[in-house]
């Protein structure tokens, strides 16, 4: 009994000294419990000694039935607190894992397990504050997969996938250890190179136009992808992440402009042609940030005397340059290839005010204004039906204006989206018209209720005899199919009275109001002020 009693201490004391190690890796691991754990380390070797003097105390005395239950105590507890240190680091070891993981995921793209958007903006500010120190320049190259949208539409998304894949892959062999590549965001990519100048990026930027020419194999498709390239170089290019960022998405703007695989951002350009270019990039930035409103203008009923409607008419609060009208950034909205979010932020946002008034008891029709694109888009109607549910507003109570130049393009295609949209109960408006030089066959052919002449025309018809009889004969022709008329553009009270006796039906302009927010909108329903005289 004896014997075994010290084979218990002796195996009880191997334990706890085995303990030891990973406690003192969990001290030196954990920071906020490590006194907690240099504690139980501290009982350990006093439990250690303790079994050792036990042990002794063992060997020296007669045998007994009390002492072999102490050692067996006393050897039930070593193992105990072996197995929990060693399920204690089990446990840090699983956590720490997990938050690696998670801090991985958050920081790398999924598809192509790349440094994503928030790990990119980390590694630039590290360059530039390594070439502060060291006054010497980094490139940034912004990478564009020329047509892949065409491809994805083509092929399937899932291929499109796959593509990226194989592209990141070939792009990963070109940069060096100290670089960075990074996916941007869809078909975009952004290499970011320490140690770089110009003449150096415009090299880099060459071999990987060059390693694009050999056709991409997936699945059982060849696929040749051509790529465009903006180049950045701090500091010229900017100082901070966002500004060359910014910079290099007017240089690949640049590039697809004049069709070339890459192009260098110059400063000293002409200021008109960058400011044209840099506002591209920094409508990305509007639509995140909330810098564009609504204001509406109103529709007025000339038989009626009345408001039937408002049109949603965009504005853009630039921090920097103040308030920019439409005819200023709304061209630049497809070439920033930003039509679909931006149309359905406009009539996500139009719908929720037109839901306000409506609760209000302002019942009116709100027009929304559509591109070229949303007609071209078959996704379209399925994301108007879902925001007109989103707010709860009767499709009859949204019309959307089609200008009469889209309708030419891909008549086909067009008519598809504009039956689907009229299978969903909305009203549809022909906008510009008799700038579009459609065929009268085709607008008696085309859904709409409505038809709105062309400011051009309009604001000068008092001069303009031409001008005054297109807007007669535009106005004879579309009661002949059954439309109601628009009349844009009236300033003032005489053009007015003269739609009114050739029978327009609806004004709009700076006479009735100019566009407005919807709270001073509110304000000017209730003065009272948009009453007309036609007398």
């Amino acid at each position: 009994m004896e014997i075994l009693s010290l084979i218990f201490v002796a195996i009880g004391i191997i334990l706890l000294g085995i303990s030891l190690i990973p406690t003192h890796r969990i001290c030196l691991r954990s920071q906020r419990t490590s006194s907690g754990w240099k504690f139980l380390s501290f009982l350990i070797v006093f439990f250690i000694l303790g079994y050792a003097l036990f042990g002794y105390q063992l060997s020296q005395g007669p045998p007994s039935p009390v002492n072999f239950n102490v050692s067996l105590i006393l050897f039930f507890g070593s193992v105990f607190v072996v197995l929990v240190v060693r399920l204690s680091i089990i446990s840090i070891d699983r956590i720490e894992a997990l938050a690696a993981q998670k801090q991985y995921r958050s920081l790398h793209d999924q598809l192509t397990e790349l440094p994503n958007r928030a790990l990119l903006n980390d590694r630039i500010g590290c360059c530039i504050r390594t070439s502060k120190r060291r006054k010497e320049p980094f490139a940034i190259l912004l990478l564009d997969l020329v047509r892949f949208k065409d491809i994805n539409e083509s092929f399937g998304h899932s291929l499109g996938d796959f593509l990226l894949q194989d592209v990141s892959k070939r792009l990963a062999n070109i940069v060096r250890g100290s670089d960075t590549l990074s996916r941007f965001g869809g078909d975009e990519f952004v290499m970011v190179l320490p140690h770089t100048n110009v003449a150096q990026a415009v090299q880099v930027s060459l071999k990987i136009a060059s390693s694009m020419e050999e056709p991409f194999q997936v699945e059982e498709h060849d696929i040749n992808l051509d790529i465009s390239i903006g180049i950045v170089v701090y500091p010229e290019g900017g100082q901070d992440s966002v500004t060359l960022l910014r910079h290099a998405e007017t240089a690949i703007c640049e590039a697809q402009r004049n069709e070339v695989v890459y192009y260098v951002f110059d400063p000293s350009q002409d200021s008109s042609t960058w400011n044209r270019l840099v506002m591209v990039g920094e409508l990305r930035e509007a639509l995140s940030d909330n810098q564009l409103v609504l204001h509406y203008q109103p529709k007025v009923s000339l038989k009626g005397n009345k408001i039937i409607g408002v049109e949603a008419l965009c504005r853009w609060n630039h921090p920097d340059r103040g308030e920019i009208l439409p005819d200023n950034f709304i061209p630049l909205i497809e070439q920033a290839g930003l039509s679909k979010p931006f149309s359905n932020w406009v009539i996500d946002t139009a719908l929720e005010q037109t839901a306000k008034w409506s609760k209000k008891g302002i019942q009116i029709k709100m027009s929304v204004n559509l591109s070229v694109k949303n007609l071209h888009d078959h996704w379209f109607p399925n994301d108007v039906e879902n925001l007109l549910k989103k707010w709860g507003v009767h499709p009859s109570q949204l019309i959307l204006e089609i200008t009469e130049s889209s309708m030419m393009v891909d008549q086909e295609k067009v008519n598809e989206i504009v039956r689907q949209l009229k299978r969903l109960g909305l009203n549809l408006s022909i906008d510009d018209f008799g700038t579009g030089y459609s065929s009268l066959s085709y607008l008696r052919k085309f859904p709409a209720k409505e038809i709105k002449i062309d400011k051009s025309f309009v604001m000068d018809m008092l001069q303009n005899e031409g001008n005054a009889v297109i807007v007669r004969s535009t106005i004879e022709m579309a009661q002949d199919i059954g439309c109601n008329v628009v009349a844009e553009g009236v300033e003032n009270e005489e053009t007015m009275k003269l739609l009114a006796s050739l029978g327009c039906d609806t004004i709009q302009g700076f006479h009735v109001c100019k566009p407005i927010s919807a709270e001073d909108f509110d304000k000017w329903l209730d003065s009272g002020e948009w009453h007309l005289k036609l007398d």
